[in-house]
């Protein structure tokens, strides 16, 4: 099995910094990191089943969902990644490419 410092199929690897966010400090392998994950994601969608909202296009909503989807599992949920991934947007460029995204759907 995978620890959370190798990537499995799915997953970027995490850093030794990036594994130093991880708020329960029980888990060592992926899955457990995945399972986590995933059950904090549901616990963000039965949320948002009952508080609806008129205006999702907006960074305050956006961190608000982003910490109710991963706040159980990591200290930085509800703020913008801070290192580079290889997902072709630097952490710089998130606030501005998300305005330009709920400038373009409100279009």
């Amino acid at each position: 099995m995978a620890d959370i410092f190798t990537s499995d199929d799915n997953s970027t690897p995490l850093t030794p910094e990036e594994r130093e966010g991880l708020k329960p400090k029980w888990i060592t392998l992926r899955h457990e990191l995945n399972e986590f994950e995933t059950r904090n994601i549901l616990d963000a969608e039965m949320w948002l089943a009952t508080h609806k909202q008129q205006d999702v296009l907006n960074d305050t909503f956006l961190m608000k969902l982003h910490k109710r989807m991963f706040g159980q599992v990591w200290k930085w949920a509800g703020e913008y990644r801070m290192t580079e991934r290889n997902i072709e947007v630097a952490p710089y460029k998130i606030p501005v490419k998300l305005k330009t995204l709920f400038d373009d759907v409100k279009f």
